[in-house]
């Protein structure tokens, strides 16, 4: 990817297609810095940058600090299978009292680049979706299996849609998803959606909003 496409502001506008993993309680920064040292050891990842223009070089060193009530941003490039490279931006969130959050987001103005992109960005109109959630699916694997996170989501803007205090059946039929073990027992879903590593399932969104 050149340094110009990277750092052109153009190319991070249109929202972002995110996968976002809840960690709760919020407050246990060792928990993050496991699953961020698992993001950057992952081959499909290029990254981490603190600012745009460190691209491609300069990656931050971890363990990164973590304030009460903040909210995080690095930069990074993710890999498809066919060898396309995708901007992104690694968000770390920590809400007190409530969960911290790892949210990993491409900007929708990358896939108008590189796919027949359409809005609204739904499954129909946009096939080639499943290939970025199939990336998105195997680092949610790497990162749950050295640090477990208590919900992944995958979609649109889809940071805090949910989290795993107030998840219901019904809300997992109209996203999709990442569940461990003991949120598919809290919902009576066990055996149910696709089978991950380490009995984590997935389950595709059914119907769009």
């Amino acid at each position: 990817m050149e340094y110009d496409y990277y750092n052109n502001p153009e190319t991070w506008i249109g929202g972002f297609y995110e996968l976002s993993m809840e960690y709760f309680p919020s407050g246990d920064s060792k928990r993050l810095n496991i699953a961020l040292e698992a993001l950057c050891k992952n081959a499909l990842v290029k990254g981490l940058w603190k600012e745009k223009g460190d691209y491609p070089n300069q990656s931050i060193s971890l363990p990164v600090h973590i304030e009460n009530q903040s909210n995080s941003q690095f930069y990074g490039t993710l890999s498809l299978s066919n060898g396309i490279e995708l901007p992104c931006v690694i968000f770390v969130t920590r809400i007190e009292n409530e969960s911290d959050w790892l949210d990993i987001a491409i900007p929708q103005a990358s896939f108008e680049k590189l796919f027949p992109y359409k809005y609204p960005l739904t499954y129909e109109l946009n096939p080639w979706l499943n290939k970025i959630d199939e990336i998105y699916t195997r680092l949610a694997e790497t990162i749950f299996a050295n640090s477990p996170f208590d919900l992944a989501m995958i979609g649109e803007e889809i940071t805090c849609y949910t989290n795993q205090e107030e998840i219901t059946v019904k809300i997992v039929k109209n996203l999709t998803c990442i569940l461990p073990n003991h949120l598919q027992r809290q919902l009576g879903l066990e055996g149910e959606g696709k089978e991950l590593s380490n009995k984590l399932r997935m389950f595709e969104q059914t119907y769009s909003e």
